[in-house]
């Protein structure tokens, strides 16, 4: 251990004896002994309750230790879970910064949906996202958790529902906090990309002491990180990605318009271009939306941690810990739009602006009126496509805080049974504010001005720009209070061995809102949709496991927990099964197996929330297939409205997980490999008015025409969609060489083959092969690790492999004769990343490395109507990026 100077000691006595005081008075008060060594030599290893000596069991687990993500130069915590080859479904990164939730992400196991994977803070439940992904789906936010303060990742890669209950039914996250540090260390580490943006400085300090009765572990983290705007990669900043089909600007810069989008007025090519505008091969003014987004947003985050434990005597422990993260994101994407909101009807020399939302309308001279803009204009109906530049883009300021505390006695009752109990409240706060979208009443103010109006072709004030830019918020919150009870052991002895058991109870209570500003909520912005939702509800739980030797080397585990949901839904209660079986035939060798049964019950948002007006850009499927696939019928409509939101109607969902697999250890090799299957029936989940429109006979009643046939709504409310099946095989295979004077190589290779993803719309339909269907996943995912340690240098070499898969409209393009000039396939990728270290002292490391030396960008998908044209799941345009940070230990 490194020396400790006499002032680093002071600082950390005198935090211990801070913190220790104001958490309980009682926790000094008893014994000072502490736990006996022999008591504490078994671990609770992720996905089981039953304290055991062997971290490979039955259930398959993937460690990512605090070593693993250094080497693997990833600079959050999303990186490390989006980089996981069982990541099948593609994670929800920041890059959705035109979406919901642009603040948050979130990791998808098995192509389950986020919402389907369990994630824990050392094995304690968090608060789930007070804003729904897609306006609907409840997760948990993986974007503000401190990469500092973490031990290691552990991640169960089946269901889990016999032993965590809801939500484990692609698998299990569990994030182990770092504790029991009895040292200080410093760490600064500053990353910035080769093309610019994106530049990250993290600081983190650690600090620990312990005595012969407690512990206290402090821990504080903040982070600075640029913006990565669409500017900076200019390739993919545009509307006009080269090579893809629907790659287009925006009609709606500065235009004049019939009912059927047929031109009537417009500006000049040089207006056009002077005010920001480009003028397309049509002859309109449109706009290159995607150059005032952004790929990654601005976030500052300072995170905080404390741990304390306390031996109460030589068997009862007290442990405690308090989190709090502020985290401050900002982001950009293009200005707001005026459209068909305002219609302008023509009826001999008058004009009538109409405003039908909300019964609202003028009439005036149609030869003076809107500066002369329909003099000479036929009788029918008009509207301007009009971008509101001169508001600047719209921008979303969040601010996200971030609250738990967890108090918990452990300890042993008598020589053969341990126990665990915790009560833990966390809390979730969102605010966002808004700016850059006009309001209805704003809007109508403007264009009814004066005796003649204005015009949407001219151009607005700074004074009248502020007058209808409309400062938006919303905020939202989400608390978990919980309370954990439990007793593990040994039972008894068979002829085989001894029968280990863990059993246990648990109670918790979740309450949310989501409330978007009375403006938005009521519809009175243009172009924005707004929800409002809240309600709480209580669960029971009583779960139960039992590990029986039945010969010698062969145990079998079975678990059960039911579940009681106090609520409005139709979930009531809920048992969930699990047998495992692990069998050693020799000693380095494990052969497992599993079945589990799994639910999810409604997350909240999906139950509570009311029915919100959003905003898509689709496909007319079936009208463009009607018209032969080509032609104006299949043209991108911008911003169709659809309903979102929840659905109290809603069921449970119910799945079943199969695992067969092996683990071989001999000498420096180490060999896994597993068979897996995960269902899913009653599929809840709110398909994208795309999806809907693409499967049209499945859902025909979500769909809504005016009488000519032009489409005017979507309806992508959440449903019980059925069923959905993955498999596949997951392998790793890693060794490790010591040279006798050149020090030490290692090498690892993982990875996922997936063999099957099939999606049944409803129980009358045809199953989708999502593998070789439209829109798929990568059928393989891998990385291989290559490590070499030398005295106090040590390098990595990180090689990332994704397969090729289906465009998004792959099916649409064949169909249509498309596919001979455009690829429906997506290629496969590669990136590398490079890590070294080197201990200078005892107490002083440097480290630094490259991520995606080649600088891989991510590979289009030719067919994808929404920009940017790739798979942002899977692939992102960072770009080469380089890092160096220091770490002291003092």
């Amino acid at each position: 251990m490194t020396t400790q100077t006499t002032v680093a000691r002071a600082v950390r006595f005198s935090l211990l004896a801070l913190v220790s005081t104001s958490l309980s008075p009682l926790v000094f008060a008893a014994d000072e002994a502490a736990i006996v060594d022999d008591k504490v030599e078994r671990i609770e290893v992720t996905g089981s309750r039953i304290k055991r000596t062997d971290l490979e069991n039955a259930s398959p687990i993937v460690v990512v230790s605090a070593a693993d993500i250094e080497k693997g130069g990833f600079n959050s915590v999303q990186d490390v879970l989006g980089n996981l080859s069982q990541n099948s479904g593609g994670s929800m990164t920041q890059q959705e910064v035109h979406g919901f939730t642009p603040a948050a992400s979130a990791v998808n196991l098995r192509g389950v949906g986020a919402g389907r994977v369990l994630t824990l803070i050392n094995g304690k439940r968090v608060p789930k996202y007070p804003f729904g992904a897609g306006g609907t789906d409840s997760f948990v936010d993986t974007a503000n958790i401190p990469l500092g303060a973490i031990e290691r990742i552990e991640i169960l890669t089946t269901g889990a529902s016999a032993i965590y209950g809801s939500d484990a039914m692609g698998g299990v996250i569990n994030i182990i906090l770092k504790k029991d540090v009895e040292q200080s260390t410093f760490k600064y580490r500053h990353s910035d990309t080769f093309d610019g943006g994106l530049q990250n400085n993290q600081f983190s300090f650690m600090t620990g002491v312990s005595s012969d009765k407690a512990n206290l572990t402090f821990f504080a983290e903040y982070e600075d990180r640029q913006a990565l705007k669409a500017s900076d990669r200019p390739e993919w900043g545009t509307d006009i990605v080269p090579g893809n089909y629907y790659s287009s600007y925006s009609s709606y810069g500065a235009n004049l318009v019939d009912s059927n989008g047929k031109l009537l007025k417009t500006l000049s090519a040089a207006e056009c271009d002077a005010r920001g505008y480009v003028m397309m091969a049509n002859g309109k003014c449109g706009f290159d939306r995607s150059a005032q987004r952004d790929f990654s947003p601005e976030q500052k985050r300072y995170s905080t941690m404390i741990n304390l434990t306390k031996d109460l005597n030589d068997n009862h422990q007290l442990y405690s810990r308090l989190d709090y993260t502020h985290a401050s994101t900002y982001t950009e994407i293009e200005s707001a739009t005026v459209g068909e909101d305002f219609m302008f009807n023509v009826s001999g020399n008058n004009v009538t602006i109409v405003d039908e939302l909300n019964g609202l309308s003028q009439v005036f001279d149609k030869n003076t009126a809107f500066g002369g803009d329909f003099a000479g204009a036929a009788d029918g109906d008009y509207y301007y496509t009009r971008r509101m530049s001169e508001l600047g883009p719209r921008t979303s300021d969040f601010e996200t805080n971030n609250f738990s505390f967890l108090l918990g006695s452990k300890g042993y009752l008598t020589d053969s049974i341990e126990y665990d109990t915790s009560w833990s409240i966390a809390r979730q706060t969102v605010e966002s504010t808004t700016a850059g979208s006009p309001t209805y009443q704003s809007m109508w103010n403007y264009l009814t001005a004066g005796t003649n109006g204005n015009s949407l072709l001219d151009v607005i004030s700074a004074e009248d720009a502020a007058l209808l830019d409309f400062q938006g918020g919303k905020k939202g919150q989400s608390t978990l209070s919980s309370f954990n009870a439990g007793i593990s052991g040994d039972a008894f002895e068979l002829p085989a061995g001894t029968v280990a058991y863990a059993v246990g109870v648990e109670y918790g209570k979740e309450w949310f809102y989501d409330k978007s500003d009375s403006f938005t909520s009521n519809g009175g912005v243009i172009g924005k949709g707004g929800s409002s939702a809240q309600g709480e509800r209580e669960q029971y739980a009583g779960y139960a496991e039992v590990a029986v030797p039945v010969i010698e080397n062969l145990t079998v585990t079975l678990a059960g927990r039911y579940d009681y949901y106090d609520d409005l839904s139709d979930v009531g209660g809920q048992f969930s099964p699990q047998v495992a079986v692990e069998y050693r035939p020799i000693d380095n060798l494990l052969l497992r197996g599993l079945y589990a049964e799994t639910f999810r019950a409604p997350d909240m948002q999906r139950l509570f929330g009311e029915p919100t007006a959003a905003y898509s850009t689709v496909i007319d499927t079936p009208t463009c297939e009607a018209a032969g696939g080509t032609g104006p019928a299949c043209e991108k409509i911008d911003s169709l409205p659809i309903t979102i939101g929840a659905n109290p109607e809603l069921e449970a969902e119910t799945g079943k997980n199969y695992n067969l697999g092996m683990v071989w250890d001999y000498n420096d090799l180490n060999l896994t490999l597993d068979y897996w299957i995960v269902e899913i029936d009653n599929l809840v989940n709110s398909p994208s008015a795309q999806y809907i429109l693409d499967h049209s006979d499945a859902f025909a009643d979500k769909i809504f025409r005016d009488a000519s046939g032009k489409l005017i709504q979507v309806n992508t409310q959440a449903i019980n969609m059925s069923s959905q099946e993955t498999s596949g095989i997951d392998f790793s295979v890693g060794y490790r060489y010591e040279t006798s004077g050149y020090g030490d190589l290692s090498a690892r290779l993982e990875g996922t083959y997936l063999l099957k993803w099939e999606e049944q719309l409803t129980p009358d339909s045809e199953p989708l092969d999502l593998i070789d269907g439209d829109g798929s996943a990568p059928q393989i995912r891998g990385n291989l690790n290559l490590g070499w340690n030398y005295d106090d240098f040590a390098t990595n070499l990180l090689i990332k492999y994704t397969d090729s898969m289906n465009g998004q409209r792959k099916e649409a393009f064949i169909n249509n004769g498309l596919a001979d000039k455009y690829a429906v396939t997506i290629d496969s990728h590669v990136e590398v990343n490079w890590a070294a270290s080197y201990m200078l002292t005892g107490a002083i490391k440097f480290s630094g490395g490259i991520n995606n030396i080649f600088d891989a960008g991510p590979e289009i998908d030719e067919t994808q109507n929404s920009w940017p044209h790739y798979p942002r799941s899977y692939y992102n345009v960072v770009g080469r990026e380089y890092y160096l940070a220091v770490e002291m230990n003092f």
